[in-house]
């Protein structure tokens, strides 16, 4: 498989060695990790499957656009560069692959359009990096590392390290917590919206498949509560787009527990600002092994339903944890609905059970 990446990218025999001398700094360079998956887990070999699906539809419809992209992928000053093209490359061949007619932008705006019963929709990628901090932090331990383990091949001795890292960032605000922070910054991406179209349909595509994110890659993150081992934890890409302002937001939370640190939300969630209301229609969100789909219920140019029925053959769509107005048109009323039942478990807790 990674000989067909090679081809189908079109990379020579030196770009393939700059890329294999690349060495670790928040992460593996992305075109590395596609390139040299050896002794790497399930889901970076499913990442591969994905990008080279996405790849072989490309090569069939969008030769030119993949090699303009070339030297993003190449670029190994900044491993965001080639991540963020990455993501791109596994949009548009997803939505090549669910038989949507789609095309590039080459000017400033979003990165494709599509078009539906004669009206375009614009689709914005956006590859989620590590929080500049962390990934600062997390680069400079590397670093420390090869250093150690130089000393250390010299002494005949061993290095044992480990670091943590926080992907949103460490929480700066005192009535914040790593959730509430995670929330924030999820609600922020592209927040200009300069991207987003005030007239025509508008869609995020968010590409959580690069390799900074193996320990969150998972769907459950788009649910508004989930559990284990008895506490609530509230799901940061719900609350990003549905949450309200004030909304409690569980971290650790048990009903038992006669103290919780109770946070709120400071600001409404995307889809929720009055004061400033959003062009964004709707979110598509990647995962290694689902794609769902969150929509705006308040959208006054939501998706139309011939759109919905090429969406939904997506690769790897995800229609039971998707939030989405199609096809019932009661998504508002979902979203009342798991309001109230957030409110209520917040009561609960001051109940002596």
């Amino acid at each position: 498989m990674t000989d067909q990446l090679k081809q189908f990218l079109e990379l020579s025999e030196s770009e393939i060695e700059n890329i294999r001398n690349t060495t670790i700094k928040d992460r593996c360079h992305p075109v590395k990790r596609l390139l040299y998956p050896k002794d790497r887990g399930e889901r970076d070999f499913q990442v591969i499957r994905n990008t080279e699906r996405a790849l072989r539809h490309l090569k069939q419809h969008h030769t030119q656009w993949l090699r303009n992209l070339k030297p993003r992928l190449l670029n190994i000053d900044d491993y965001s560069t080639s991540s963020g093209a990455l993501g791109e490359i596994r949009a548009l061949g997803a939505i090549l692959e669910a038989g949507i007619s789609v095309e590039p932008i080459n000017e400033n705006g979003a990165d494709f359009w599509v078009e539906d019963n004669q009206e375009k929709v614009f689709i914005e990628v956006h590859s989620k990096q590590l929080h500049d901090k962390e990934s600062e932090s997390l680069e400079k331990f590397y670093n420390d590392l090869r250093n150690e383990r130089t000393e250390s091949d010299r002494n005949t001795g061993s290095v044992i390290a480990e670091h943590r890292t926080v992907p949103y960032g460490k929480p700066e605000k005192k009535d914040e917590n790593v959730t509430a922070n995670a929330i924030s910054k999820l609600c922020a991406i592209k927040q200009r919206e300069h991207q987003m179209s005030t007239n025509s349909t508008s869609i995020l595509w968010l590409d959580f498949q690069d390799e900074v994110w193996k320990l969150l890659d998972k769907v459950e993150r788009v649910l508004p509560v989930r559990t284990r081992n008895g506490a609530f934890d509230s799901g940061e890409l719900w609350y990003a787009f549905y949450g309200w302002k004030d909304a409690p937001i569980f971290q650790d939370f048990s009903l038992d527990r006669l103290l919780n640190d109770e946070k709120k939300m400071g600001h409404p969630g995307r889809f929720r600002n009055s004061t400033k209301p959003t062009k964004l229609d709707a979110v598509i969100i990647s995962f290694s092994r689902n794609t769902v789909i969150l929509e705006n219920p308040f959208s006054k140019k939501a998706i139309k339903p011939s759109l919905w029925k090429k969406l939904t053959l997506l690769p790897w769509f995800n229609f039971e944890y998707s939030y989405t107005n199609w096809p019932a048109m009661n998504l508002r009323h979902r979203i009342e609905l798991e309001e109230e039942k957030l409110k209520k478990l917040i009561e609960l807790s001051s109940i002596d059970l």
